[in-house]
Protein backbone atom coordinates (compact mmCIF):
# COMPACT_ATOMS: atom_id res chain seq x y z
CA UNK A 1 0.00 0.00 0.00
CA UNK A 2 1.47 3.41 -0.89
CA UNK A 3 2.68 5.48 2.06
CA UNK A 4 0.19 8.29 1.45
CA UNK A 5 -2.73 5.82 1.50
CA UNK A 6 -1.50 4.24 4.74
CA UNK A 7 -1.29 7.71 6.27
CA UNK A 8 -4.82 8.53 5.12
CA UNK A 9 -6.28 5.36 6.63
CA UNK A 10 -4.36 5.90 9.86
CA UNK A 11 -5.70 9.44 10.05
CA UNK A 12 -9.26 8.23 9.54
CA UNK A 13 -8.88 5.69 12.33
CA UNK A 14 -7.49 8.31 14.69
CA UNK A 15 -10.44 10.53 13.87
CA UNK A 16 -12.86 7.72 14.65
CA UNK A 17 -14.00 7.37 11.03
CA UNK A 18 -14.40 3.89 9.54
CA UNK A 19 -12.22 3.69 6.41
CA UNK A 20 -14.47 1.07 4.83
CA UNK A 21 -17.35 3.56 4.75
CA UNK A 22 -15.22 6.26 3.20
CA UNK A 23 -13.93 3.93 0.50
CA UNK A 24 -17.41 2.53 -0.15
CA UNK A 25 -18.82 5.98 -0.83
CA UNK A 26 -16.95 5.99 -4.11
CA UNK A 27 -19.85 3.77 -5.22
CA UNK A 28 -23.44 4.97 -5.56
CA UNK A 29 -25.55 4.46 -2.45
CA UNK A 30 -28.57 2.21 -3.05
CA UNK A 31 -30.14 2.16 0.42
CA UNK A 32 -29.54 1.19 4.03
CA UNK A 33 -29.98 -1.66 6.50
CA UNK A 34 -33.31 -1.73 8.34
CA UNK A 35 -32.81 -4.84 10.44
CA UNK A 36 -30.09 -7.40 11.08
CA UNK A 37 -29.99 -10.59 13.09
CA UNK A 38 -26.83 -12.68 13.17
CA UNK A 39 -23.77 -11.90 11.09
CA UNK A 40 -24.24 -10.38 7.65
CA UNK A 41 -21.75 -8.74 5.32
CA UNK A 42 -21.48 -6.64 2.19
CA UNK A 43 -18.67 -7.28 -0.26
CA UNK A 44 -17.51 -5.03 -3.08
CA UNK A 45 -14.20 -4.55 -4.86
CA UNK A 46 -12.53 -7.17 -2.71
CA UNK A 47 -13.56 -5.54 0.59
CA UNK A 48 -15.92 -7.05 3.14
CA UNK A 49 -17.96 -4.94 5.58
CA UNK A 50 -19.92 -6.23 8.55
CA UNK A 51 -23.46 -4.88 8.41
CA UNK A 52 -25.58 -3.45 11.20
CA UNK A 53 -28.76 -1.37 11.36
CA UNK A 54 -28.34 2.01 9.67
CA UNK A 55 -25.35 1.03 7.54
CA UNK A 56 -25.55 2.10 3.89
CA UNK A 57 -25.54 -0.39 1.03
CA UNK A 58 -24.21 0.39 -2.42
CA UNK A 59 -24.59 -0.63 -6.01
CA UNK A 60 -22.56 -3.77 -6.76
CA UNK A 61 -22.59 -4.79 -3.11
CA UNK A 62 -22.86 -8.54 -2.59
CA UNK A 63 -25.04 -8.95 0.51
CA UNK A 64 -24.48 -12.20 2.36
CA UNK A 65 -26.11 -13.65 5.47
CA UNK A 66 -24.57 -16.27 7.72
CA UNK A 67 -26.01 -19.33 9.42
CA UNK A 68 -29.31 -18.39 11.13
CA UNK A 69 -28.84 -14.74 10.09
CA UNK A 70 -31.55 -12.51 8.63
CA UNK A 71 -31.18 -9.13 6.93
CA UNK A 72 -33.62 -6.41 5.88
CA UNK A 73 -32.59 -3.53 3.61
CA UNK A 74 -34.42 -0.52 2.27
CA UNK A 75 -33.61 0.31 -1.35
CA UNK A 76 -34.61 3.77 -2.50
CA UNK A 77 -37.71 5.33 -0.95
CA UNK A 78 -40.27 2.54 -1.05
CA UNK A 79 -38.62 -0.84 -1.56
CA UNK A 80 -37.65 -3.40 1.03
CA UNK A 81 -35.53 -6.47 0.46
CA UNK A 82 -35.40 -9.27 3.04
CA UNK A 83 -32.77 -12.01 3.01
CA UNK A 84 -33.01 -15.37 4.73
CA UNK A 85 -30.12 -17.30 6.23
CA UNK A 86 -27.23 -18.39 3.99
CA UNK A 87 -28.34 -16.03 1.23
CA UNK A 88 -26.18 -14.14 -1.25
CA UNK A 89 -27.66 -11.40 -3.44
CA UNK A 90 -25.91 -8.70 -5.43
CA UNK A 91 -27.38 -5.25 -6.06
CA UNK A 92 -26.43 -5.06 -9.70
CA UNK A 93 -28.51 -1.99 -10.52
CA UNK A 94 -31.06 0.09 -8.66
CA UNK A 95 -32.65 3.38 -9.66
CA UNK A 96 -35.11 5.07 -7.32
CA UNK A 97 -38.62 4.71 -8.76
CA UNK A 98 -37.18 3.25 -11.96
CA UNK A 99 -36.62 -0.40 -11.13
CA UNK A 100 -33.39 -2.31 -10.88
CA UNK A 101 -31.57 -5.60 -11.21
CA UNK A 102 -30.59 -8.09 -8.50
CA UNK A 103 -28.58 -11.29 -8.77
CA UNK A 104 -29.64 -14.00 -6.31
CA UNK A 105 -26.73 -16.42 -6.10
CA UNK A 106 -28.26 -18.62 -3.41
CA UNK A 107 -30.80 -18.60 -0.61
CA UNK A 108 -34.15 -16.85 -0.25
CA UNK A 109 -35.39 -13.29 -0.59
CA UNK A 110 -38.62 -11.38 -0.24
CA UNK A 111 -39.11 -8.26 -2.33
CA UNK A 112 -41.65 -5.74 -1.06
CA UNK A 113 -42.68 -2.61 -2.91
CA UNK A 114 -45.93 -0.69 -2.59
CA UNK A 115 -48.11 -1.21 -5.64
CA UNK A 116 -49.30 2.40 -5.50
CA UNK A 117 -45.80 3.85 -5.89
CA UNK A 118 -44.30 4.55 -9.33
CA UNK A 119 -41.74 1.94 -10.31
CA UNK A 120 -39.89 0.49 -13.23
CA UNK A 121 -39.32 -3.19 -13.77
CA UNK A 122 -37.21 -5.13 -11.32
CA UNK A 123 -35.39 -8.22 -12.55
CA UNK A 124 -33.88 -10.93 -10.37
CA UNK A 125 -31.45 -13.36 -11.95
CA UNK A 126 -31.27 -16.73 -10.18
CA UNK A 127 -29.52 -20.02 -10.96
CA UNK A 128 -32.94 -21.41 -11.92
CA UNK A 129 -34.44 -18.65 -14.05
CA UNK A 130 -35.20 -14.96 -14.47
CA UNK A 131 -37.84 -13.12 -12.43
CA UNK A 132 -39.32 -9.87 -13.77
CA UNK A 133 -41.64 -7.83 -11.54
CA UNK A 134 -43.21 -4.40 -11.28
CA UNK A 135 -44.58 -2.78 -8.12
CA UNK A 136 -45.06 -6.05 -6.27
CA UNK A 137 -44.42 -8.28 -3.29
CA UNK A 138 -43.01 -11.73 -3.88
CA UNK A 139 -40.93 -14.53 -2.38
CA UNK A 140 -38.18 -16.41 -4.20
CA UNK A 141 -36.16 -19.23 -2.70
CA UNK A 142 -36.15 -22.85 -1.52
CA UNK A 143 -39.63 -24.21 -0.92
CA UNK A 144 -40.52 -27.85 -0.38
CA UNK A 145 -37.43 -29.22 -2.05
CA UNK A 146 -37.54 -26.96 -5.12
CA UNK A 147 -36.93 -23.32 -5.98
CA UNK A 148 -40.25 -21.54 -5.57
CA UNK A 149 -41.62 -18.13 -6.50
CA UNK A 150 -44.83 -16.87 -4.90
CA UNK A 151 -46.64 -13.57 -5.51
CA UNK A 152 -48.71 -11.78 -2.91
CA UNK A 153 -49.23 -8.52 -4.78
CA UNK A 154 -48.62 -7.40 -8.35
CA UNK A 155 -47.61 -9.40 -11.41
CA UNK A 156 -44.40 -11.41 -11.85
CA UNK A 157 -43.07 -13.14 -14.97
CA UNK A 158 -40.80 -16.14 -14.40
CA UNK A 159 -38.75 -17.30 -17.36
CA UNK A 160 -36.29 -20.07 -18.16
CA UNK A 161 -34.94 -21.34 -21.46
CA UNK A 162 -37.84 -23.79 -21.41
CA UNK A 163 -40.65 -21.24 -21.16
CA UNK A 164 -42.32 -18.41 -19.25
CA UNK A 165 -45.20 -18.23 -16.79
CA UNK A 166 -47.00 -15.19 -15.38
CA UNK A 167 -47.90 -15.14 -11.69
CA UNK A 168 -50.74 -13.09 -10.24
CA UNK A 169 -51.59 -12.63 -6.53
CA UNK A 170 -52.02 -15.89 -4.66
CA UNK A 171 -50.17 -18.03 -7.21
CA UNK A 172 -46.71 -19.56 -7.25
CA UNK A 173 -44.50 -21.69 -9.43
CA UNK A 174 -41.59 -24.11 -9.04
CA UNK A 175 -38.29 -24.21 -10.90
CA UNK A 176 -35.94 -27.15 -11.25
CA UNK A 177 -33.35 -25.69 -13.61
CA UNK A 178 -32.67 -23.14 -16.32
CA UNK A 179 -33.44 -25.60 -19.13
CA UNK A 180 -36.82 -26.83 -17.84
CA UNK A 181 -40.03 -24.83 -18.13
CA UNK A 182 -41.46 -23.39 -14.88
CA UNK A 183 -44.34 -25.35 -13.38
CA UNK A 184 -47.82 -24.11 -14.22
CA UNK A 185 -48.98 -21.38 -11.81
CA UNK A 186 -50.91 -22.80 -8.87
CA UNK A 187 -52.26 -21.43 -5.58
CA UNK A 188 -50.03 -22.00 -2.55
CA UNK A 189 -51.53 -23.32 0.66
CA UNK A 190 -51.41 -21.24 3.86
CA UNK A 191 -48.89 -23.75 5.24
CA UNK A 192 -46.51 -23.29 2.32
CA UNK A 193 -46.88 -19.52 2.43
CA UNK A 194 -46.15 -19.51 6.16
CA UNK A 195 -43.04 -21.58 5.63
CA UNK A 196 -41.84 -19.25 2.88
CA UNK A 197 -42.16 -16.37 5.33
CA UNK A 198 -40.29 -18.28 8.03
CA UNK A 199 -37.33 -18.66 5.67
CA UNK A 200 -36.78 -14.90 5.59
CA UNK A 201 -37.99 -13.82 9.06
CA UNK A 202 -37.22 -16.92 11.13
CA UNK A 203 -39.43 -19.85 12.20
CA UNK A 204 -40.72 -17.96 15.24
CA UNK A 205 -41.06 -14.61 13.48
CA UNK A 206 -38.41 -13.13 15.77
CA UNK A 207 -36.95 -10.91 13.09
CA UNK A 208 -38.42 -8.41 10.66
CA UNK A 209 -42.06 -8.71 11.71
CA UNK A 210 -42.63 -5.01 11.12
CA UNK A 211 -40.92 -5.23 7.75
CA UNK A 212 -43.50 -7.72 6.55
CA UNK A 213 -46.49 -5.39 6.52
CA UNK A 214 -47.38 -4.13 3.06
CA UNK A 215 -45.76 -0.84 2.21
CA UNK A 216 -47.74 2.31 1.77
CA UNK A 217 -50.39 1.38 4.34
CA UNK A 218 -52.25 -0.76 1.82
CA UNK A 219 -54.25 -3.80 2.79
CA UNK A 220 -53.33 -7.35 1.93
CA UNK A 221 -55.92 -9.22 -0.16
CA UNK A 222 -57.69 -11.87 1.90
CA UNK A 223 -57.03 -15.54 1.30
CA UNK A 224 -59.56 -17.59 -0.58
CA UNK A 225 -61.75 -16.53 -3.44
CA UNK A 226 -58.74 -16.06 -5.71
CA UNK A 227 -57.03 -13.49 -3.47
CA UNK A 228 -53.51 -13.81 -2.15
CA UNK A 229 -52.94 -15.12 1.33
CA UNK A 230 -50.52 -12.86 3.19
CA UNK A 231 -46.95 -14.07 3.46
CA UNK A 232 -46.89 -15.07 7.08
CA UNK A 233 -50.24 -16.38 8.23
CA UNK A 234 -50.35 -19.58 10.25
CA UNK A 235 -47.74 -21.61 12.07
CA UNK A 236 -44.52 -22.65 10.40
CA UNK A 237 -43.42 -26.26 10.44
CA UNK A 238 -40.19 -25.21 8.75
CA UNK A 239 -40.39 -27.77 5.91
CA UNK A 240 -38.18 -26.14 3.33
CA UNK A 241 -36.57 -29.11 1.64
CA UNK A 242 -36.94 -32.82 1.23
CA UNK A 243 -39.60 -35.07 2.68
CA UNK A 244 -43.25 -35.15 1.72
CA UNK A 245 -45.68 -32.26 1.97
CA UNK A 246 -49.34 -31.53 1.48
CA UNK A 247 -50.34 -30.28 -1.95
CA UNK A 248 -49.36 -26.63 -2.42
Amino acid sequence: MPIHRRSLLAGLLLAGIRPDRVLARAAAEAGSILGASGESTAQARGRIRLLSVGDPVYLNDLLATGERARLSAQLGDATRLLLGARTRVRIDKFLIDRGGRLVLERGAIMFDRAHDRPSGELSVTTPFGLIAARGTRFFAGPSWGKFGVYVEDGVVDVATRGGTVRLTPGFGTELTGMQAAPAAPAPWSPLRISEARSVVVGPRNTFGGGDMSPLGGGSTPPSGGGGAAPLGGGTSLNHTSGGSHPKP
